[in-house]
């Protein structure tokens, strides 16, 4: 029987080695949607709104089926940037608002700026959201080489202005580095930064590494005054859906979409795209109803966007790249956003410093067990402990515990199930739309009709409800679910697993007093853009360079170094996949996948 050997550790140590000290250190280019919903993507097993860009990308990739974030979106950045958990940094509690005086510290290194020092240029298109009252806190000062987009939560898609909701002050939102940009005024702000990720890519030396963050606006809504927008020409590709708000979210879903397959060809067109690695995320799942809504569907997963169920926290995430070894598959380990720093710094060859006060809660480096498919090296994820808001979300091991939630338990349902009236695209249009694609066709044969199918019925999420559950209300107590065979958060099992419930309520208390402090601030009336010609823009003077200074020095001085990884099973292990038999499932461990074996002494 022919057999596959998944290299060991040494020897993939070897090869990630071998590639940065030649000097082709991978680009890396990361996609963030903006409150995408788990089910408005195709490969999530959808026809309603064809997404052939970003499944063909996670068909040809690895789909990403346990990524988790933060329930909103400020807390899922400042991890993503810092590789620690909004709760390590003080970023955990709601978003800010572009009034407020506060946005991540500046005592936090941040992930351009580590890929800047290795020789990386660094670019961000679109939304930043990590504070801008001081110009310190601006993209640019704290590593991006370039800044292409807007500083605050949201804008309007057309006009780029930003009204929030909290005190209706409203400003012009649109920068080209430090500078206000009114030229791209009236384009489509998924098109404006479309447009601006495929010029820095079509700019940049293919010699030197790229780092290129694209942080769209869509589908996130504009301003309360018009919230959903796309060109007229797009929404009407979708008038089989009966519902116009769901109609018009399919268009910017479908814009986002087309941004994806730009921004693949840009990449492949420069010779680049061999040696990339390309992760399209979601920041948070998406808001069904309430503020902000936008008619995004998590279905059949619980709750949305701030709230302590799957609907807010897992989230649409797929990774593509020729580095990865095992490739067109679904991936069932636990990834949460603040891996992502580690990880990729990791195959670049870069050092990260150990946090102060670090714990399995942050950040660590996936990109061995995503390579080679070897395990699952995270077991822990906390979604959130927010204690203004008075709820907590914890899983380890397959269990999640919740206490408390939000909205006085209004988001705690399930929302957004499509209307089976509506036509929608047969399976095999489906299959086809995704087979034209660039990033499919570059696949080659490999990326079959029979593949799409697999690895799309095994990415899907199924409920199953038991006969006789025991319904969960957060608010008059704790709850427990066995989140692998729940996925849906339809039993609680707390008065069943006792002990496991108060084990993790332990854990739970434990991390509630190792948080820091929220960075909050409240609004501040001097940042009203009405004092400032009608821009939103830095109203607070800069700290001092010595400050700054000895702010890092402080931080610097506390951190050793995170030693070299190291691999997870013991040296003598070699990891052998065997073909697959008739009956095999390949989601299955048991009957197959990988067993280990010893070597030989």
């Amino acid at each position: 029987m022919k057999s596959i050997f998944v290299l060991t550790t040494l020897l993939v140590l070897t090869t990630c080695n071998t590639l940065y000290e030649s000097g082709q250190k991978p680009h890396i280019v990361i996609i963030m949607a903006d409150d995408m919903g788990w089910n408005d993507v195709g490969f999530h097993g959808s026809n309603q709104i064809p997404t052939p860009n970003i499944d063909a990308l996670a068909y040809g990739g690895i789909i990403l089926n346990r990524h988790y974030t933060a329930p909103m979106c400020t807390p899922s950045r400042a991890a993503i940037m810092t590789g620690r958990n909004p709760i390590s940094v003080g970023m955990q509690h709601y978003v800010i608002d572009s009034d407020e005086p506060w946005g991540l510290g500046l005592d936090q290194k941040i992930m351009p700026e580590y890929f800047r020092e290795a020789g990386y240029r660094t670019h961000l298109v679109g939304k930043w959201h990590l504070g801008f009252f001081a110009q310190q806190y601006t993209p640019t000062m704290r590593g991006f080489d370039t800044h292409v987009g807007y500083l605050g939560p949201y804008i309007d898609f057309w006009d780029f202005s930003n009204k929030m909701s909290s005190t209706n002050y409203t400003g012009y939102d649109m920068r080209h580095n430090l500078a206000v940009d009114y030229d791209a005024n009236g384009t489509y702000a998924t098109d404006h930064f479309t447009g601006a990720a495929s010029r820095i890519i079509d700019k940049h030396n293919p010699s030197e590494p790229l780092f290129l963050m694209v942080n769209h606006l869509a589908p996130h809504t504009g301003n309360d005054n018009d919230p959903l927008q796309a060109p007229e020409e797009r929404i009407k590709k979708f008038e089989h859906i009966s519902d116009e708000n769901r109609r018009i979210y399919a268009a910017m879903v479908s814009k986002l979409d087309d941004s994806v397959g730009a921004i693949f060809k840009s990449l492949r067109a420069k010779n680049m795209i061999q040696n990339s690695v390309i992760l399209f995320i979601s920041d948070n799942g998406a808001p069904s109803f309430g503020l902000h809504s936008n008619s995004g569907s998590n279905f059949p997963l619980r709750g949305q966007k701030n709230s302590p169920w799957e609907g807010a926290t897992r989230n649409v995430a797929a990774i593509w790249s020729p580095l990865l070894e095992e490739r067109q598959r679904v991936s069932n380990q636990y990834i949460h956003i603040s891996d992502w720093l580690p990880t990729f710094a990791s195959i670049a060859g870069i050092r990260l410093p150990q946090a102060r006060n670090s714990s399995e809660v942050d950040g660590v480096d996936q990109w061995e067990a995503l390579s080679y498919d070897t395990g699952y090296p995270r077991r822990v994820i906390l979604n959130m402990i927010d204690e203004i808001f008075g709820y907590s979300s914890y899983m380890e091991n397959g269990f999640k515990y919740v206490n408390g939630t939000t909205g006085g338990g209004n988001f705690d349902g399930w929302y957004g199930q499509l209307n089976n009236e509506d036509p929608h695209p047969s399976d095999e249009e489906y299959i086809k739309t995704v087979l034209e694609t660039e990033i499919a066709q570059l696949s080659g044969d490999v990326l079959s009709s029979e593949l799409i199918k697999h690895l799309r019925k095994h990415s899907r999420v199924v409920c199953h409800k038991p006969l006789h559950p025991t319904t969960c209300n957060p608010l008059k107590r704790a709850c427990l679910f066995d989140i692998v065979n729940d996925p849906c958060e339809l039993n609680d099992i707390s008065a069943r697993e006792p002990f496991k419930f108060r084990e993790l309520r332990t854990k739970v208390e434990t991390l509630r007093r190792l948080a820091k402090k929220p960075r909050n601030k409240p609004h501040d009336p001097a940042g009203n853009p009405a004092n400032h010609g009608g821009v939103w823009t830095w109203w607070r003077k800069d700290i001092s360079a010595q400050e700054l200074a000895d702010i890092r020095a402080d931080e610097s001085e506390r951190y050793p170094e995170i030693p070299p990884p190291h691999s997870s099973l013991p040296e003598d292990v070699q990891l052998t996949v065997h073909e697959k038999q008739a009956n095999c499932d390949d989601f299955d461990d048991r009957k197959c996948g990988f067993v280990p074996v010893r070597r030989r002494q």
